[in-house]
């Protein structure tokens, strides 16, 4: 522009394009407010505009000529500097005239995110030698972007941007972490622990309160958690059976209290020590019965993962069928995420066993399901990563329950956090059937 020969690469490429547009826009103003008979001022604004346009016309040609023939950054660069690391946040600055910088703005700024397919096909491109430069498509998460529309935020996401139409990425000097295809155990990134003692807390009236807010906030229960919110209440006062809402949901139809309910009211008892030498019995024979239940679940769950027997099992896999039988006690049906979402999501006792027989390394098992993939992280932070990747993924799984439909994502289409793709499956009535990793970890 004005002589100087401009490169695509050059620092502040677009400043003086960008500062020359700005007079024009100015001398065309002055030129619309001008009086009739500045005869001179009007010739001098007309000549510097048609100068000024010309100059401008040339230089977008030479830009786009210049891209068209060599363009800054493959999706391959971009994913060995930015995309294989762990939630590295970028801001990108698109070339002036490019298709990207129409769509969306000339600054962007946010996480690039890939598919399971189309991570494997990078890292192999990244292996060879030479490797390639590709101009293709980048997808990106800007969803704390708050200059972009919803419409663009989902554009950018589901199908992207040409990687050609980049000028200049600008990135924080943070430490890079790459957790795909990394060997071994993982923690949770930005996990705090806090220690906590929970010996002085009264457990029921906890599970009371919490249970309290969430209806009085709007939240649902799910039919455990109903049963046990009605058994607790009961603990505390006997008299709340003749209340409307424990008649229409702790009662049956004759009148008679549920059998859950009734558990869960003994259970309190028990905690809050008030419990009677008959209730203690009664609450022993719900016990035997739930850990019959839970076995014939345990033997079925054992016999799809090994064709192995329980006793067989037992023998041969001590040390698991001793964590086992301690889940038979401590299990309770959960609610993972009820935030926005038309049904709460949860898990029970055989979702349990479904993920952790299969897919949890501490408890594996031979058999049917041995080269299953395995978590790469311990017993206690499946349930978070479960939980994690329930609420990145809420309002898909929203509509499909709003529609009462099951919700599935695996394959290529597969969640990905932390270095792993996760494939996820909930049932039209919200518990979770299946969870777990879609590749094994490194070797």
């Amino acid at each position: 522009m004005f002589g100087i020969k401009e490169k695509i690469n050059d620092d502040s490429l677009y400043m003086l394009n960008d500062m020359v547009e700005n007079q024009v826009k100015n001398a065309k103003k002055e030129l619309a407010e001008l009086s009739p008979d500045n005869d001179e001022r009007r010739e001098f604004l007309t000549t510097q505009i048609k100068n000024y346009e010309i100059e401008l016309e040339r230089f977008k040609a030479s830009i786009e000529r210049q891209l068209k023939e060599k363009f800054q950054f493959s999706i391959e660069e971009l994913y060995a500097m930015y995309g294989q690391y762990e939630n590295k946040y970028i801001s990108i600055e698109f070339h002036k005239f490019s298709e990207s910088a129409l769509k969306f703005g000339r600054n962007i700024a946010g996480v690039i995110t890939y598919r399971k397919k189309e991570r494997e096909e990078l890292e192999k491109a990244l292996s060879e030698e030479p490797v390639p430069r590709t101009n293709g498509m980048v997808k990106i998460d800007c969803n704390k972007n708050e200059k972009l529309s919803d419409q663009q935020k989902v554009e950018l996401a589901e199908n992207g941007f040409q990687s050609g139409d980049i000028y200049e990425v600008l990135a924080s000097n943070m430490p890079l972490v790459k957790s795909y295809n990394q060997a071994g155990k993982k923690e949770i990134p930005n996990t705090m622990e806090i220690k906590f003692d929970p010996t002085s807390m009264d457990i029921n009236k906890s599970y009371l309160y919490l249970f309290s807010q969430r209806i009085n906030n709007g939240g649902k229960l799910i039919a455990e958690e109903w049963a046990k919110f009605c058994g607790i209440g009961l603990n505390f006062e006997p008299s709340s059976a003749d209340s409307e809402l424990l008649k229409s949901v702790a009662f049956d139809d004759k009148g008679n209290l549920k059998p859950l309910v009734r558990f869960y009211e003994l259970e309190a008892k028990f905690y809050s020590k008030n419990i009677s030498k008959e209730e203690l019995d009664e609450f022993n024979t719900f016990l035997k019965k739930r850990r019959t239940f839970r076995t014939e679940q345990i033997k079925k769950e054992i016999k799809r993962s090994t064709n192995k027997t329980l006793d067989k099992f037992k023998d041969e896999y001590p040390t698991i069928y001793g964590e086992i039988q301690k889940s038979i006690i401590q299990f309770d049906t959960e609610i993972l995420y009820y935030h926005d979402t038309v049904i709460p999501i949860y898990w029970n006792y055989e979702s349990y066993l479904h993920i952790y027989l299969r897919h949890c390394d501490e408890l594996e098992i031979e058999g049917h399901f041995e080269n299953k993939t395995k978590f790469q992280y311990t017993q206690k932070d499946i349930r978070r990563i479960l939980k994690i990747a329930i609420e990145n993924l809420k309002d898909k799984i929203n509509e499909k329950l709003k529609e009462g439909k099951e919700f599935r994502i695996w394959g290529d289409r597969s969640i990905y956090f932390n270095g792993n793709h996760y494939s996820l499956h909930i049932l039209k009535d919200g518990r979770v059937a299946a969870f777990h990793p879609m590749e094994n970890p490194a070797a």
